[in-house]
């Protein structure tokens, strides 16, 4: 009779070694986040107000990391960076799941399946929106947000208002001029990369109500997979539908 038993709770490909080496992994991730936290109390204590401009960002980035495109999670993340860090801790917004690995909610378009004309334009995303976003210009930056709100709201349109706000242009309902000449721009140079499609439904309404919206809704979703899948997808606000 064999003396070795199976563990049948065990993989029969983990060994001892496997573990042992999992085991230093994890130590010595311990072990170098620890260093890091220290150096980024030090910067804190040297250089608060440098320290205080790229925190939000690194935070943000480190979320995206973890979480994915969590448009619930980012909504509550931006509220407590602005104001609510004030009262509460990090902890106190984590979502309840947040023992669990990275989500992903979207899963981006493969070109070979997609119509040769959508196909193109999606190339062309691709190529515009790529690189690290926090090195792009204000522009860039304009249409990727005016785009991703757009697509995520397909034909129902997003009020200008709303777009104006976002691009950090306005408070909420401001539709005025410099908002209004940004989304014009955003949405010109987004058609054009577009053609022979026809990205737009015409706006329709005045000022703040103005609608802006995607002219065929299976379009929008297709973008809206794109954008969802962007370490920029940080930049966009959760959809008016998944608020409601």
């Amino acid at each position: 009779m064999n003396t070795n038993q199976i563990n049948k709770k065990e993989p029969c490909y983990t060994s001892d070694d496997n573990r042992l080496s999992m085991t230093s992994s994890q130590e010595s991730h311990k072990v170098r986040n620890q260093k890091f936290l220290k150096a980024l109390q030090t910067l804190a204590e040297q250089d608060p107000e440098g320290f205080s401009s790229v925190a939000p960002e690194l935070i943000k980035r480190s979320v995206w990391n973890w979480r994915g495109a969590d448009p619930f999670f980012a909504e509550r993340l931006s509220n407590w960076l602005e104001t609510a860090h004030k009262w509460s801790e990090f902890k106190e917004i984590l979502p309840k799941d947040a023992h669990m690995n990275r989500r992903k909610v979207a899963v981006i378009p493969q070109i070979k399946n997609l119509p040769r004309e959508q196909a193109l334009f999606l190339e062309k995303l691709t190529e515009r929106f790529s690189g690290d976003h926090s090195r792009w210009d204000a522009s860039k930056r304009d249409q990727f947000t005016i785009l991703g709100m757009l697509a995520l709201e397909g034909k129902a349109g997003v009020p200008q208002g709303r777009l104006v706000h976002y691009l950090g242009l306005g408070e909420p309902g401001d539709g005025g001029l410099p908002g209004s000449n940004a989304i014009r721009a955003a949405k010109i140079a987004l058609s054009r990369s577009s053609k022979p499609l026809t990205l737009w439904a015409p706006a329709s309404g005045n000022g703040s109500q103005r609608m802006h919206s995607f002219a065929d809704a299976t379009l929008a979703e297709m973008v809206a997979r794109f954008v969802l899948t962007q370490p920029a997808a940080i930049l966009l606000p959760p959809s008016t539908s998944l608020e409601s």
